[in-house]
């Protein structure tokens, strides 16, 4: 995303995808936060995966059954510290590139994007596992009825979370290509045989 910053302001393109990133950083922080304070939660999930399963594609039922149940309330309490994890770097991370994007420091920059992009691969593991357990087509059929949606809302997030993804990762050789630049600039600047030859040269031009 901080591959569009410019040292003025961001791109009309990169801020509406900065403001998409918010709308999902706080889905998800909301949606964790909601579950840390219901508390109801990991206890709840054992009987919640064995209702879901029931839609859930053949392979991915037995996943369900065998190895996520028996473990569920672990399960649970993994789920509510991700997504609480997710909203606060989603959130955070794009309210401070909107904020400070062209001020950054090169390296900074870099671990935010990391931190976006490690976020984004999580989002997309969790809502994956949602999709399946839910018995979801990740919007490659119909729905089952005029009066329901036609994709639902844990696909169209994967997909929204896949392009912070890709903008993240594209963003790390520019950031690594300006500490570069910065270090080139400074290691020139303090070369103890540079300042004689700009007087050298500024000499010359007048003789």
């Amino acid at each position: 995303m901080a591959a569009g910053m410019h040292r003025k302001a961001a791109s009309p393109a990169i801020t509406a995808l900065l403001l998409v990133q918010i709308c999902l950083g706080y889905e998800w922080l909301v949606s964790g936060v909601t579950k840390v304070a219901h508390g109801d939660f990991p206890a709840g999930l054992s009987s919640s995966l064995a209702d879901m399963g029931k839609q859930a594609p053949g392979w991915y039922r037995g996943l369900l059954t065998n190895a996520f149940e028996p473990h569920a309330v672990v399960l649970g309490y993994a789920i509510e510290v991700s997504e609480v994890l997710l909203g606060v770097v989603l959130l955070g991370g794009a309210i401070l590139l909107l904020a400070r994007g062209s001020r950054l420091a090169p390296r900074n920059g870099e671990t935010l994007q990391l931190a976006i992009g490690a976020a984004s691969i999580l989002g997309i593991l969790l809502l994956a596992n949602f999709e399946l357990a839910n018995g979801g087509g990740f919007g490659l059929r119909l729905a089952s009825d005029s009066f329901d949606e036609g994709i639902d809302l844990d696909t169209m997030m994967i997909g929204l979370h896949l392009a912070l993804l890709v903008f993240a990762v594209r963003a790390l050789p520019i950031r690594a290509r300006m500490r570069l630049a910065v270090a080139d600039r400074a290691a020139r600047r303090d070369s103890p045989g540079s300042a004689p030859v700009r007087s050298e040269l500024g000499r010359a031009s007048v003789g």
